[in-house]
């Protein structure tokens, strides 16, 4: 038997201050994905899109590589009306057009050439957003420059997918260049938006530009998981950074059994289908997916995935999301002390956050943290990023609580588990419901203060 020992963040290892509320991660580490880089002037050649220069008034653009869209900021987006020279939303005051339309606009004297982008503000229902779909699996950079000639400050929002999946967040000051280059492995069907998404006023004609280029890196780059649970043969999952994930039945008494795994509607239609996990009735019987090598985690690392909790399985089991907690038992000596996800049955349910601090076969402590899990079996977005000897835990795109942890502890020595726990009792897989869109990057992503 293992007795679990936990040891709450308050009293093992205290709790540091957040990154200051106006820098991201991304600020904090010098950059984020790839750094900051050289925000170019132009769309670097070979250029994929150029968000300016491929405007023409169809709702695809030259190539038609855009969309041009109203994001409600509910995982819900409305595509803007065409006409020649401007895209119009449903609020009027959200709309995108160009400064060879409207070369007279003050923004036009810093980026000539660019997208002039209105937002009608935070007290409307929808931003304006540019989306460019990747077509292909490469390393790419996307670069932004936006001006805001007078007026308001405004919030610029780069994300993939959705907003909880944020990239880059920063304020362009009125009369101030704000500049960004995220470098990034795109997979197929990522889709890559820039939103013009204020706090407060909107502001009108924007200068905007977008640039899509190849880096010429080898792909993956930082990605070391990437699970989109849109296709598998037999009775894996493909894994299009790495090597494919086996879908496996929990056996209580017995070797686990390799099955097909199943598929189900996944947190929006553009996300497509998500990995169904069914757990029966009596566990610790269930359903969990497991990878073939370790997991890199000696530096900066995010680990982020959608996930839809159907119901309580076993009261004292948890769900557990993710699992590679390695501590000292019979097989072998404890590299460090790994990584849990898990959502806990307690009076409020709560994501739980742990690693292993000590070990000895019978005993296993765990550092943790917890924050707040909704119970209504809604979708949630989880993000959780280890840098700078600090892990935080993501929800939704926001920042709720964090753990010290000194740099390189999450490295495990085990391999990695989706919907399942292994190293305490009660073992088994005790996820009922769905997983999407699992990732694991070598990279330290931003949440929102």
């Amino acid at each position: 038997m293992v007795l679990i020992r936990r040891l709450r963040a308050l009293t093992l290892l205290g709790l540091v201050a957040l990154v200051g509320c106006s820098q991201s991660l991304f600020d904090a580490n010098g950059g984020g994905i790839g750094g900051t880089g050289v925000v170019p002037s132009s769309c670097p050649e070979p250029c994929i899109a150029d968000a300016a220069h491929n405007f023409d008034g169809t709702p695809g653009g030259v190539g038609n590589h855009w969309r041009y869209l109203e994001d409600h900021r509910d995982r819900t987006w409305t595509p803007m009306t065409p006409s020649s020279k401007v895209m119009t939303g449903a609020d009027p005051d959200n709309l995108i057009t160009t400064c060879a339309a409207k070369p007279s606009a003050p923004a036009c004297e810093t980026l000539p050439g660019a997208l002039l982008v209105s937002s009608a503000g935070a007290a409307a229902s929808a931003d304006p957003a540019l989306e460019v779909t990747a077509v292909k699996a490469q390393v790419v950079k996307l670069s932004v420059r936006a001006f805001v000639a007078s007026g308001d400050d405004q919030t610029i929002r780069i994300y993939r997918n959705s907003r909880e999946d944020v990239l880059f967040k920063g304020l362009a000051l009125a009369g101030g260049l704000l500049e960004k280059a995220v470098t990034v492995d795109a997979l197929p069907g990522d889709r890559f938006l820039v939103a013009l998404a204020p706090t407060a006023n909107g502001a009108t004609d924007v200068g905007l530009q977008v640039f899509v280029n190849p880096t010429g890196a080898n792909f993956p780059s930082t990605c070391q998981v990437a699970i989109q649970f849109t296709a598998g043969v037999g009775n894996t999952v493909d894994n299009l950074c790495g090597t494919d994930f086996t879908h496996r039945v929990y056996q209580d008494v017995g070797t686990d059994l390799d099955t097909a795994p199943a598929f189900a509607a996944g947190p929006f239609p553009e996300l497509g289908n998500a990995g169904n996990f069914v757990a029966p009735a009596t566990p610790p019987d269930g359903e969990y997916l497991r990878g073939v090598g370790t997991l890199d985690k000696t530096h900066d690392v995010t680990v982020q995935f959608w996930a839809r909790r159907r119901s309580v399985v076993d009261p004292d089991g948890g769900a557990w999301l993710f699992s590679d907690l390695d501590f000292d038992d019979a097989t072998g000596p404890k590299t460090s002390g790994g990584l849990a996800i898990v959502i806990t049955n307690d009076a409020q349910q709560m994501l739980d956050v742990q690693t292993c601090t000590e070990a000895t076969p019978t005993t296993l402590e765990v550092a943790d943290v917890a924050t707040p899990y909704p119970s209504d079996g809604s979708w949630q977005f989880v993000r959780i990023v280890h840098t700078n000897g600090i892990v935080y835990v993501c929800l939704n795109g926001t920042r709720r609580t964090n753990l010290a942890v000194p740099a390189g502890h999450l490295q495990s020595a085990h391999l990695p588990l989706i919907g399942r726990n292994e190293f305490s009792l009660p073992a088994g897989a005790f996820v009922d419901g769905e997983i999407d869109d699992f990732r694991v990057i070598s990279e330290a992503l931003p949440c929102d203060p």
